[in-house]
């Protein structure tokens, strides 16, 4: 058995080394362990879900605006497409996305609870407000997956330490964005969890067997960009509306300005 085992085991090795390199599969799993360390850290802290909400928010700010978009732009020139529409391609996925959750600011569980109280022979405002909550959530989760699918094809083109650690801190992002958001939509955590932490190597398949094509990806970078946008816009409505209930402390406030301008100035210097 141990002679059998020891022949099987270089042979997968090999197998998964001739599929991406054997470095992109050591940062896909590091991906996925600091994903699952972000979700859990975000899924533990419940008497601070105002505080994680805002941080959430604020990382899937500065991963649009700082690293997705600049992104596009640059893959779009190399694609030989215009720049330009990349970033048609954000505002419009900004814009389908503000439709389907222009009734998800309100989702938040107190105020819900009062609407229905108040609009208790109706059921119309209740259902919409339903509708727009499980738009955020799996808009999120939907989004963050594709995210981190397009990330996997940069580790099987171009793997390196810096990107090693600037996807481990981004991955580390996505799994506390990915538990907030989902926590406040009243969401399973488990299956979005599970796509999100296999995402990567799905991408680093789909390169090593099929490339996409080159226009492909800014395109696809720049409508995760917008749907990101627009839910990290969802959730500072969020924050805000706790912050007048009296649930957001300045201090939390401070917290997450700090930890945003961090992780921003980590993903600029990583550009």
């Amino acid at each position: 058995m141990s002679v059998v085992g020891s022949i099987q085991l270089p042979g997968i090795i090999h197998s998964l080394g001739s599929f991406g390199g054997a470095a992109a599969w050591i940062a896909v799993v590091a991906m996925a362990g600091a994903t699952v360390a972000g979700a859990l850290v975000a899924h533990r802290s419940s008497g601070q879900a105002a505080l994680v909400l805002v941080i959430a928010s604020g990382m899937m700010l500065t991963t649009a605006v700082v690293d997705l978009l600049p992104e596009a732009w640059h893959e779009a020139a190399a694609a030989g497409l215009s720049a330009w529409i990349a970033m048609a391609t954000a505002v419009a996925g900004y814009l389908v996305m503000t439709v389907f959750t222009r009734n998800g600011c309100g989702c938040d569980a107190d105020l819900a609870a009062q609407a229905a109280g108040a609009h208790t022979p109706g059921r119309h405002r209740r259902v919409k407000e339903t509708a727009g909550a499980l738009s955020v959530g799996l808009g999120a989760a939907a989004a963050l997956a594709t995210h981190r699918l397009v990330e996997g094809t940069a580790l099987a083109l171009a793997f390196s330490l810096p990107v090693l650690l600037t996807l481990m801190v981004g991955s580390a992002s996505d799994g506390v964005a990915l538990a907030a958001m989902l926590r406040e939509t009243k969401q399973r955590l488990t299956p979005w969890l599970t796509v999100a932490c296999t995402s990567p190597a799905v991408g680093v398949l789909i390169t090593t067997v099929r490339p996409l094509p080159e226009a492909v990806l800014p395109v696809a970078l720049a409508l995760v960009a917008g749907v990101i946008l627009r839910i990290a816009v969802v959730g500072l409505k969020l924050a805000a509306l706790k912050r007048a209930k009296g649930q957001l402390p300045r201090w939390h406030v401070v917290t997450a300005a700090v930890t945003t301008f961090a992780m921003g100035a980590l993903l600029f210097a990583a550009h």
